[in-house]
């Protein structure tokens, strides 16, 4: 009888044991998955949907400056970027990016066939919005940020 009794108490700690453990060593892999993303980052950004005519776009910030753009920029992560209207040609736009170098910024240009391009080595596409879409999951053709991808979207403050 004290023995059943015993055991009754003894499994509910046992399997306690066995799941703390568990629990615990996952907790240590999210921990270690964070740790490791200052070495190496998500290789795929946040989701862009493609779709939505960049004015609807919650990371096209329209006409600030380029000044405007790296103080958004300094409170991010390397990796963010952001869209705005360029300051030199009314009908480009402006892809700024926090790198490990500090800031970089890139034009979006469109083309004769109405098409936009980023930088000079691009592809060309149909939109911004999927210009942004592509290289949030691949290498940036640009020279200083050839090992990077379009991470974090820096989303309008809106007051």
């Amino acid at each position: 009888h004290f023995d059943g009794v015993d055991k009754s108490q003894t499994s509910p700690t046992k399997e306690g044991k066995a799941r703390h453990p568990r629990r615990h060593s996952s907790g240590c892999l999210v921990n270690t998955k964070l740790g490791s993303l200052d070495q190496c980052h998500p290789t795929v950004g946040e989701r862009i949907d493609p779709s939505l005519p960049l004015e609807s776009q919650f990371w096209y910030h329209g006409a600030i400056s380029r000044t405007d753009a790296e103080s958004l920029l300094r409170l991010c992560k390397e990796a963010s970027y952001l869209v705005r209207n360029s300051e030199t040609s009314k009908n480009d736009f402006s892809l700024s990016l926090k790198s490990s170098q500090g800031f970089m910024h890139m034009k979006l240009s469109r083309t004769k066939e109405n098409k936009y391009v980023l930088g000079q080595n691009s592809s060309p596409f149909d939109s911004v919005p999927e210009i942004i879409h592509f290289y949030s999951s691949r290498k940036l053709p640009i020279k200083g940020a050839e090992h990077m991808s379009l991470l974090y979207p820096v989303a309008i403050r809106t007051l």
